[in-house]
């Protein structure tokens, strides 16, 4: 699937992308609040799932080979972060979902397809 669907599905709202950012193919979506679970977190091509806001997500989600970032349960991102992801060039979206129905949503996505 590719990001576009992803956001999409999830109704997501964009507070920062570069160009052509649509078509990111993305393999596996990883969801947590924790940066230890991020960090442990194995895959390439994957979408970050989070409320966390602070800088040091975006920074954590490029180290680990997150594509993408969808801030879920109504989180306002703060400049800071948006910040962040534009100098790492990290697309950044924001969900009024929760993380649950985020999962959920994405993987009846992945079964469609």
């Amino acid at each position: 699937m590719n990001l576009k669907q992803i956001v999409e599905t999830l109704d997501a709202t964009l507070l920062y992308a570069p160009e052509e950012w649509e078509k990111l193919e993305i393999k596996e979506v990883f969801a947590s609040d924790l940066i230890s679970d991020i960090l442990v977190s194995e895959g390439h091509e994957q979408v970050l799932l989070t409320s966390l806001t602070s800088p040091q997500v975006v920074r954590t989600a490029e180290l680990v080979g997150a594509v993408a970032i969808v801030l879920v349960h109504r989180r306002q991102a703060p400049p800071g972060l948006e910040a962040a992801a534009r100098q790492h060039d990290m697309p950044l979206f924001r969900s009024t979902a929760s993380k649950f129905d985020s999962c959920v949503w994405i993987g009846q996505l992945k079964k469609a397809l």
